[in-house]
């Protein structure tokens, strides 16, 4: 049987990543930015239930990460990397095994199909809401309920359990949200940035 495929973001959707730059004295770094602070990505942890998430709908899924890294910081890109292989192994075990996409516009992907899980629409991921490549954009949080620790992994579960029958994700989604009726994304334009963003 034929999977269907899930990309995950990274930052505020597996990492807990704004906590952590949020909080940074900028004055003490040579930087403009703290998303650009060299090796800053390495050691983030993890968003709650996040590892445990993966290795739930790695049965129910194929699995990508499309992730976007700052581009004045080059350890980013590693650094993402290293914290895929930290948690989830550097082997074919990882169910992100050379399944990785680091891309500053995600719309290019989703012409493949799947559902990209992000918290926010920029970079291309509120591209990802197209019926005609059969790609849906689920907006990490935005509904309260739909977060890991939350209903999220029974949610997509449902989704992939319906979409053994449909063979289409958007199908699936919508037959499985007329019974719970979760808030999947907000606006596709507008969102509230970090004050340094």
């Amino acid at each position: 049987m034929t999977k269907p495929k899930l990309f995950l973001d990274m930052d505020n959707v597996l990492v807990d990543t704004l906590p952590v730059l949020n909080a940074k004295d900028m004055q003490k770094e040579d930087v403009a930015k703290p998303d650009q602070i060299p090796g800053i990505f390495k050691n983030l942890p993890p968003v709650a239930g996040a590892i445990e998430a993966v290795n739930v709908l790695s049965e129910d899924y194929d699995m990508y990460i499309l992730s976007t890294a700052p581009w004045h910081n080059p350890s980013a890109w590693q650094d993402k990397l290293i914290w895929l292989q930290k948690y989830f192994g550097a082997d074919d075990s990882n169910p992100f095994y050379k399944r990785v996409v680091m891309a500053h516009d995600k719309g290019l992907v989703h012409g493949t199909g799947g559902i990209l899980v992000d918290d926010r629409p920029y970079h291309g991921a509120s591209a990802w809401d197209d019926a005609k490549t059969d790609s849906f954009w689920i907006q990490y949080g935005f509904d309260e309920k739909l977060v890991w620790s939350n209903e999220l992994v029974d949610f997509l579960q449902a989704v992939a359990q319906a979409y053994a029958n449909t063979h289409n994700v958007r199908a699936a989604i919508d037959q499985v949200n007329q019974s719970v009726h979760y808030e999947l994304h907000g606006d596709k334009e507008k969102f509230e940035k970090a004050s340094w963003e």
